[in-house]
């Protein structure tokens, strides 16, 4: 790196000392100082001189000493050669951008090998006799739009001797764009100078002149000037009638109906309320647009190359979208994003399951030291009615096992077969069926309210993971992407237990996925936007009650993208920022993207029971059956053991074969 900058060192030296003989020293006590302060106006870093070979009869404008000058203050210098040719032309991309530099050998116009990388501070370009064929090839090698050199943050500062000299940056290969920083710099015969600022609409376009300051010597009126100026795009936002490539991408083109169509406001969302801004933009820039109509947004292919939308920003046959998209870095190597515009939030939307399908609701009326309370009740029941049983002067025709039953038929609301006859035992009845039938009036009110109210199982993804819930996604190529992209771990739970084992058939449409949300226990992935438009078209009041929604991956922001090296993406990101200063990009998300509906009718109505919340009765009752049928078959078994057991003492005894025993002694 030493060897380079002494390399280069020198050149500028020699170069310096072959110049100081032909300049005379008037009027050139100001030029230096004049570059000098106009760059650092402008807050420049680094400067850059274009070389270019001259005729010995040619008088030079530059002043040479500037060099030492800009040394002295500190400003890195690097000489760029005008004659540097490349040895072959440069080939082209198959999905890069088109070779738009026409070689010339007739009028000079020969590739260059001269490259400036984008770099995040401010530059300057100096071009002394720009009206120079070696100067001129400069101007149209860095006005392809494979370079466009031509950009905010190079500030270009061309050098010259009459304003006639302009009507050599006429040609169509010169495009110097309404994004560009191009100023003039004319030094008449009697040493003052003029400061003019230039650009053009269009490369076919006339080039347009704005006289900064004419006829000064002092910087201090130039600085004044260039104050006063301002910001040179602002005069620039007339782009006389212009027309754009643009893209539009209808995702749903089978239900598609107008680009205004509000009826249908979730279908394409992104693309409505995006081409909204872009129309006021080509009102506010005078511009025109070729739209060109596709249903894919444009995605990695396995050789490198994209398709649908970014495949054509890719081969440059697009010059901008006229809606937004997602900023990938994958999308960012292929086209810049001139502003964000909005927010785009996908979930997981789903009804809190009710509590009856998550939880035992008929194990959830009373709190635990109840049942426990119960079951001491039941006990010392059992126990008065034993000792009934055992001490009552009475004869009952009964045991142990009818008091038991007893007990449990009264803490069921159940009669009793048996009449007591004394009246101890019909008090013990009494009391008992009392005091069960609190029980049992607060059980049943209990379960009433429970089987309305929904449960708060689900708080996360992991929750939605493991619930039975059932799962569904919108058919969008991103959901695909981004859920297959991600590295949460919740979130590729979700994914492999609930989304992948059902492959391409739990990708559906939106109004298909809410219904079934809004039928059954299921939850759908679809853009927040749309599912609440259908929400507010189809669900009922009580409906709407409940509803949750989960993030499985952030989306990125949407922004209005624009080809590489486009050279009015500047003028476009002053425009849309100056729309959501003025509160318009606002007024289209209001207009456009639906607000979460509220709930207003309370959770109350009518609710079915179905299976699912007599699952642990029917399981009850089943279990009860198969313990009934089981303990009949022991009971069965038993007797066959029983007799079994009788015969075989009868068979000993000589009961069935006398004769083989003999007689009997007495």
């Amino acid at each position: 790196m030493k060897f380079l900058v002494l390399y280069m060192a020198i050149i500028v030296g020699f170069y310096i000392r072959s110049l100081e003989g032909k300049y005379s020293k008037n009027g050139q006590s100001h030029i230096n100082q004049l570059i000098l302060r106009y760059f650092k106006f402008h807050g420049v870093r680094t400067l850059n001189f274009i070389k270019c070979p001259r005729n010995e009869s040619d008088t030079y404008l530059l002043d040479p000493k500037i060099f030492l000058h800009l040394m002295k203050e500190n400003m890195p210098l690097r000489v760029w050669s005008g004659v540097d040719y490349l040895k072959e032309p440069p080939k082209p991309n198959q999905y890069g951008p088109p070779i738009t530099f026409q070689r010339n050998d007739s009028i000079g116009r020969r590739p260059l090998n001269m490259q400036m990388k984008t770099i995040a501070h401010k530059t300057g370009i100096i071009v002394d006799q720009f009206n120079t064929p070696c100067a001129l090839n400069v101007l149209s090698w860095c006005a392809a739009s494979e370079q466009n050199y031509f950009t905010t943050n190079r500030f270009w500062l061309l050098i010259g001797k009459d304003e006639q000299d302009l009507a050599s940056l006429e040609v169509n290969d010169i495009f110097l764009p309404p994004d560009s920083e191009v100023k003039v710099l004319l030094k008449s015969e009697i040493g003052t100078f003029s400061l003019i600022d230039i650009y053009k609409v269009a490369a076919e376009k006339r080039l347009k002149v704005r006289k900064v300051l004419g006829n000064f010597t002092e910087v201090k009126e130039m600085l004044r000037a260039l104050q006063k100026f301002g910001s040179p795009i602002s005069y620039r936002e007339n782009l006389e009638g212009i027309t754009f490539k643009t893209g539009l991408v209808i995702a749903f083109p089978d239900m598609f109906t107008d680009i205004n169509d509000l009826s249908l406001r979730h279908i394409d969302t992104i693309s409505k309320v995006n081409n909204r801004l872009t129309l006021e933009l080509a009102n506010k820039l005078n511009m025109k647009f070729n739209t060109h109509q596709m249903d894919n947004y444009g995605w990695h292919q396995p050789n490198g190359s994209f398709d649908g939308f970014m495949g054509r920003m890719q081969r440059y046959e697009l010059d901008f979208g006229q809606m937004a998209i997602f900023m990938r870095l994958d999308r960012i190597a292929l086209c810049d994003f001139v502003a964000e515009t909005f927010r785009i939030r996908a979930g997981v939307m789903f009804r809190q399951p009710p509590l009856s399908a998550v939880a035992n609701i008929f194990a959830m009326p009373f709190e635990s030291d109840v049942w426990i309370s119960i079951l001491i009740l039941i006990f010392f029941t059992i126990f008065v009615f034993t000792l009934e049983l055992l001490f009552s002067p009475h004869a009952h025709e009964m045991d142990f096992w009818d008091g038991v039953v007893f007990v449990w038929g009264a803490m069921c609301q159940q009669g009793f077969y048996f009449a007591f006859a004394n009246r101890s035992g019909r008090i013990i009845i009494f009391t008992t069926f009392v005091a069960t039938l609190f029980l049992f009036t607060s059980f049943s009110a209990n379960i009433v309210a429970l089987l309305q109210s929904p449960s708060e199982a689900i708080h996360n993804l992991k929750d939605l993971s493991q619930s039975p819930l059932e799962i569904g996604v919108q058919d969008t190529v991103y959901n695909k992407i981004y859920f297959n992209e991600s590295t949460d771990p919740v979130t590729n739970l979700l994914y492999h237990k609930k989304i992948a084992p059902k492959g391409e058939s739990i990708y559906m449409r939106p109004m298909i996925g809410m219904e079934k949300m809004r039928t059954g226990l299921f939850a759908y992935q679809v853009e927040l936007q749309a599912g609440y438009q259908i929400i507010s078209d189809t669900f009922s009041e009580p409906e709407k009650c409940g509803l949750m929604e989960l993030e499985p991956f952030q989306l990125p922001m949407i922004a209005v993208p624009t080809r590489k090296n486009f050279p009015y993406k500047e003028l476009f990101r002053r425009q849309l920022r100056w729309q959501r200063e003025v509160g318009l990009m606002n007024r289209e998300e209001l207009k456009w993207f639906p607000q979460k509906p509220k709930c207003e009718g309370g959770v109350g109505g009518f609710v079915s029971i179905g299976l699912t919340e007599c699952r642990y009765a029917l399981a009850m009752f089943g279990y009860g059956v198969l313990l009934a049928i089981f303990v009949f078959c022991c009971e069965i078994l038993i007797r066959i053991l029983h007799r079994l057991g009788m015969r075989m003492n009868s068979y000993y005894n000589g009961e069935i074969f006398p004769e083989i025993i003999g007689p009997k002694i007495i």
